[in-house]
């Protein structure tokens, strides 16, 4: 819409007229930008420069206070100041009247979600009471801000716990707060275009938060997940303990293996030296004795090797599935020419 928001949307009704039941509106009628201010209106050109103060005891009389104080503030252009006071207005002595202005100053700074809450408790407030003609300029202002808006359906494993949007640390503002309730929350979360966090906390729980993208017309799911302090933390299986028992068994196979192809090999040595000392044996056999020695031979070698090399990167394995928790444990394993070579802190 973008017009800009000017005293001529009030009219200086009285406060204790506003909170009546047959008490004129807080804002005038909406008229075109060129339709010059009620004659009643509150001047902007010569502002109030003592401010009211809110002393009094009586509720009804602070909320006037309050309510004038807007007023003030909003002639002023301050409209931030000007919604607080209504708001505080609101909550001393509530009359729907006072929602409208809210949603015209929320209208006007683009808070569209806010806007369309107040517009909303604005009609379902008033009732019957509110005015046909102003009955319908609200609803075509819902109209109008409901495709602006995204929805968040906020869901939280836990009852009770307080829901949040955009880190609002309380929950005590009658009106405009980001704190929406207690899970299960009964309605989605109106929220602007844009980025937003969505939080749950409640004692004896760690809090949960995300955040959202999301443009008008969105409608979002959101699960939120508490945790218990009181539960004991799940555990974690340790990942280095498989590896490191296929490693030890490996390098045991392997031993096993070379201690058994060494055997042989002994054997195998031992009947080529028969041959050679037996008289007329044959070239062929003398051949065949020293290949099975040689075959074994390398064999067993190359067996113990690879046992070492399993023996090593299984005390590597070894050393992270000790040092997994609670520790911290490096180790590294280096191969050269000159062999073999673990180090390792903790």
């Amino acid at each position: 819409m973008g017009r800009r928001l000017t005293s001529k949307f009030f009219i200086a009704a009285g406060f204790s007229a506003l909170v009546g039941s047959a008490a004129s509106p807080a804002f005038a009628q909406t008229a075109p930008a060129t339709t010059p201010a009620p004659a009643d209106a509150p001047k902007t050109d010569a502002p109030k420069t003592d401010a009211p103060k809110a002393d009094a005891s009586d509720p009804v009389e602070r909320a006037r206070v309050h309510y004038e104080r807007g007023l003030q503030l909003f002639n002023e252009e301050n409209y931030d100041a000007a919604l607080f006071e209504f708001e505080r207005a609101y909550e001393l002595a509530p009359s729907y009247k006072i929602l409208y202005n809210m949603g015209r100053i929320q209208r006007q700074q683009h808070n569209y979600a806010a806007a369309m809450r107040s517009y909303a408790r604005y009609l379902q407030e008033g009732a019957a009471a509110v005015p046909a003609d102003r009955k319908a300029e609200v609803e075509g202002e819902i109209a109008i801000l409901k495709p602006r808006i995204a929805l968040l359906t906020v869901k939280v494993n836990v009852d009770g716990a307080d829901v949040y949007a955009d880190d609002i640390p309380v929950c005590t503002a009658t009106i405009e707060s980001s704190c929406v309730g207690k899970s299960p929350l009964v309605a989605p979360i109106l929220v602007n275009g844009g980025r937003h966090k969505i939080t749950a906390t409640k004692k004896g729980y760690a809090p949960a938060s995300t955040l959202v993208s999301v443009v008008g017309s969105d409608t979002l799911d959101v699960k939120l997940d508490l945790v218990s302090y009181d539960r004991p933390p799940e555990k974690k299986s340790n990942p280095w303990v498989v590896p490191t028992i296929i490693g030890w068994s490996v390098t045991g196979l392997a031993i096993v293996a070379g201690s058994v192809t060494g055997v042989l090999a002994n054997n195998a040595r031992s009947d080529q030296r028969d041959a050679v000392a037996r008289f007329g044996a044959t070239r062929d056999e003398l051949d065949a004795a020293k290949s099975k020695t040689n075959d074994l031979g390398t064999a067993t070698d190359a067996i113990f090797i690879g046992a070492g090399v399993a023996a090593v990167l299984s005390t590597y394995l070894t050393i992270r599935a000790v040092g997994w928790k609670g520790q911290s444990a490096e180790a590294n394993v280096q191969v050269g020419a000159s062999g073999v070579r673990l180090g390792g802190t903790f």
